[in-house]
């Protein structure tokens, strides 16, 4: 357990949020209140933000537009990428304000940043003037945190409100998620839609999904133009179009939207597929949710020829009531299970995998369900089950750089694991 954990459990959360909104105040005084110089687009939900984030900043940069974002993998300020840390999500007050006064020192006119649930509950983004605030969806997630599933969308919508109550704030938000009735109530000067369907100001058809891509139509008040991606999936097209939604917006012309679309290449540990020559396919991706594992599942359902191979686990500590849901989810969609450590934390590696296992009703140990609580094991035991025209997707960690084995946070990087394992297989060893 951290410092901060039991600090949590003796106080209690509230009163640790006292001292958060303190630390977000003093560092807004020390370094100026720098937000109040940049136009901030804020991206919350439980998926896609990282992506969104990355994709309008494409689509602003293709417009000329000096911009600097903040995501879960990756920042950047004058140019220059910086490292955002092993587990980080929104960092801590200090960290953001001395990030956004150095994109006002770079000349930065735009700041694109993700914001979490937990950041908003707990005022780190207190004092950030956000112009734009997108919702990509809220689905199960952080109960383990938030308690209600009530409670989680309550801070979500702190974002929205703090932009609407901005002059000229505008809300960017899923036509086709259930956060949209409590979310497009809020009153803003701007309040924009997107989704899949014609009940969206800014909409998709013709679909057209591939391994490494994604084509369709955009339909917006604007006029249809055809969008392109490097990215696969129909949940990389509902983040494309939250994206556009915000572009269209600030008056990004159409080609400048298309070329910072397709400018976006995969993203570390996002539905990364890996070289292999053993016949078989090997994707990584950040699926940790059971909304999240769905959407990547179904996707990858259809682009395998033969048997879908997952490998995921649960984070230890966190959301329990997720894990049998996930097993449920990994019982539908995959032909083969195999659960594994994943962030374990205190808790105990079988015990976890079993409250997954409660939710697979379908599939029998020993031959299609395994459990093998060594990730690098459960790896390597896919791999090697793994034929020609199979699909392997290892799931949970993706871009994360360290993994935490009973408490203690240890170097890992499930593509460069996956990596070294298809070596010794290729090689015989």
């Amino acid at each position: 357990m951290t410092m901060l954990e039991l600090l949590r459990k003796l106080l209690g959360q509230k009163i640790l949020n006292i001292y958060h909104l303190v630390t977000a105040v003093v560092a807004n005084l020390i370094f100026g209140f720098p937000s109040r110089k940049l136009r901030v687009i804020g991206v919350t939900g439980t998926d896609g933000k990282t992506t969104t984030v990355n994709m309008i900043a494409q689509i602003l940069q293709a417009e000329g537009k000096n911009v600097a974002f903040l995501s879960t993998i990756n920042a950047r300020v004058g140019g220059k990428m910086i490292d955002t840390g092993l587990h980080t999500t929104t960092p801590s007050p200090f960290f953001i304000q001395r990030l956004l006064r150095q994109m006002v020192a770079s000349g930065a006119e735009f700041a694109v940043l993700e914001v979490t649930s937990h950041a908003l509950d707990q005022y780190r983004t207190w004092g950030i003037s956000f112009e734009t605030a997108v919702l990509t969806n809220v689905t199960h997630e952080h109960l383990d945190y938030h308690k209600t599933p009530e409670n989680y969308l309550v801070a979500k919508l702190r974002l929205l409100q703090n932009t609407a109550r901005k002059k000229g704030g505008a809300l960017v938000l899923n036509r086709d998620d259930r956060s949209y009735t409590a979310a497009s109530q809020i009153p803003a000067s701007a309040v924009l839609s997107f989704g899949l369907s014609g009940s969206a100001a800014v909409w998709a058809s013709n679909l057209e999904l591939g391994l490494n891509m994604a084509k369709f139509t955009v339909h917006a008040p604007q006029g249809d133009f055809v969008a392109v991606l490097n990215l696969p999936g129909e949940f990389n097209v509902k983040n494309a179009l939250a994206a556009i939604t915000v572009g269209l917006h600030y008056h990004v012309g159409t080609s400048a939207i298309q070329r910072g679309l397709i400018s976006l290449r995969s993203l570390p540990g996002r539905m990364e597929f890996l070289p292999s020559e053993v016949g078989f396919t090997v994707v990584v991706d950040f699926a940790h949710t059971p909304a999240g594992l769905r959407e990547a599942l179904m996707f990858l359902r259809g682009q395998v020829a033969d048997r879908l191979i997952v490998v995921f686990g649960a984070a230890g500590e966190r959301d329990r009531t997720k894990r049998p849901e996930m097993g449920a989810v990994a019982d539908e969609k995959a032909d083969i299970v195999i659960l594994t450590r994943e962030d374990n934390r205190s808790e105990n590696v079988s015990s976890i995998c079993e409250e997954i296992r409660s939710g697979v009703k379908n599939k029998t140990p020993s031959r299609d369900l395994f459990i093998i609580p060594d990730r690098r094991e459960a790896i390597a035991f896919a791999l090697k089950l793994a034929k020609k025209g199979d699909l392997v997707a290892v799931t949970g960690k993706g871009h994360e750089q360290s993994l935490n084995v009973d408490g203690v946070e240890t170097p890992w990087n499930d593509r460069n694991v996956v990596m070294e394992e298809l070596g010794r297989l290729s090689s015989g060893k």
